[in-house]
């Protein structure tokens, strides 16, 4: 299983930026990754077992906080590899396999169209049945014993390297994510993060989330999600807890079994589009309602067949910019095409972890944050008071430093000198300042 996470990371190129420590810059994009995605890993762990904690930790790990190659490229954020049985799509990069000549080769991982579908596949990679001789007796352990989870996991060979439950627990303790996995009494609405309404995929906004933050977790330009969601919602705002945002386009015509929909009061016909993922254009034209005009309450809007001659909605004023986000629509008066039932918000809220507020501490030696067979990438520094800048490699398996003086065009005098080296032994882990 590939593992990558640098030493030290992001390439600093934007002027005035103040100069910081790898500390620093670590710390802050390891918050960001759990910030961003702890509600995934959260619900992933009520719906299959994977404690949030051990999830979150070897994301942070396997795709370096989300910058790794396959992460950008493939939204593979835990390294796993094809296998005989996948299906799916696929993704080609160089990793710890080897020839018979001992070269790298290329290996087959696997390749997701969003972050979400990568987490829920992580979980269905570990609860595999044809895998439980390997991963089973981990779903046996207390779901918040996470160093037993971690210690399970590198005993079932998921990394190649004999440290990897080190490594996690070092993750999980630094930041607290083991709250994560033990409810408290108050906290978020548990919310079925991806469902279909007419065919149509659709997810259900959480407290705070705005349309550009579902964009991003689903790989998607905002823009596509405003024409998805016929530009009822703003990019930006923040949207109700549990609106309904459709990640695919709409359908212009519905697969249910209702003929038409009675109009609630105030309810708009961006409302009833949401709730039976039909485009608004086409309520639009069943409805014969013109420009801004809204449906007047116990009107019967066509959902689907040819309208008769003079069938017409009454309309009543429209007072808003945008229609309001639809509020949450409890699971009883829930209309879905194909027998396919959303589950939506329950009545009352469910229990949620503690966030995190981790005391920032040191990272130790970077030999326990590299993986063996990491090739990370360089990183530069720029010293904003002076303008002056410094790249540095961080040494992987095979590194010798006559390989690192090659790669970056200086002699190994010279690395010696600009490293303060008195020979030419070096570890993996160590950063060599080559610029």
């Amino acid at each position: 299983m590939k593992a990558l996470l640098p030493f030290v990371l992001i390439l600093f190129s934007i002027t005035g930026l103040r100069a910081q420590t790898s500390d620093a810059v670590l710390d802050s994009l390891w918050r960001e990754y759990i910030r961003k995605y702890k509600d995934i890993a959260i619900d992933e762990m009520e719906r299959s077992g994977v404690p949030a904690s051990v999830k979150l930790a070897q994301g942070i790990l396997e795709s370096r906080a989300g910058t790794s190659e396959l992460a950008e490229n493939a939204n593979n954020h835990f390294g796993i590899k094809c296998g005989k049985n996948w299906k799916g799509k696929s993704y080609a990069k160089n990793d710890d396999e080897r020839n018979k000549k001992g070269e790298r080769i290329n290996s087959c991982f696997r390749k997701y169209d969003s972050v979400v579908e990568c987490f829920a596949d992580h979980s269905e990679f570990i609860g595999n049945p044809e895998k439980r001789h390997r991963y089973g007796f981990l779903f046996e352990l207390d779901r918040s014993d996470y160093k037993a989870w971690a210690q399970g996991l590198q005993d079932a060979g998921y990394s190649s390297v004999d440290y990897y439950a080190e490594r996690l627990i070092f993750f999980i303790e630094r930041y607290h994510l083991n709250t994560y996995d033990v409810p408290a009494n108050d906290g978020r609405v548990s919310l079925k993060r991806l469902a279909e309404v007419n065919d149509v995929k659709m997810v259900q906004a959480r407290p705070g989330e705005t349309l550009a933050d579902i964009a991003g977790l689903y790989n998607l330009p905002v823009e596509n999600l405003l024409h998805y969601n016929d530009f009822g919602y703003a990019a930006d705002k923040p949207l109700s807890i549990g609106a309904w945002v459709y990640v695919q386009n709409k359908r212009d015509r519905w697969a249910g079994p209702a003929v038409f929909h009675e109009v609630a009061p105030e309810q708009s016909l961006f409302d009833i589009a949401q709730l039976y993922g039909l485009q608004l254009a086409t309520l639009r034209q069943n409805s014969g309602l013109q420009g801004d005009a809204e449906p007047a309450e116990g009107e019967r809007i066509r959902l689907r067949g040819k309208a008769k001659a003079g069938e017409r909605a009454r309309a009543r004023p429209v007072e808003v910019e945008f229609a309001p986000d639809p509020a949450p629509v409890p699971a009883t008066d829930m209309v879905a095409s194909n027998d396919f039932i959303v589950e939506m918000l329950p009545e009352a809220s469910s229990a949620t972890p503690n966030p995190v507020d981790a005391a920032r501490a040191d990272i130790p030696d970077a030999s326990v944050l590299l993986l063996d067979h990491e090739d990370p990438q360089p990183f530069t520094v720029i010293d904003s008071a002076t303008g002056k800048t410094e790249t540095f490699h961080t040494v992987s398996r095979g590194d010798t430093l006559y390989s690192i003086a090659r790669k970056y065009g200086v002699s190994t005098v010279r690395l010696r000198q600009m490293n303060r080296m008195e020979h030419n032994i070096i570890k993996i882990g160590q950063s060599l300042r080559v610029k």
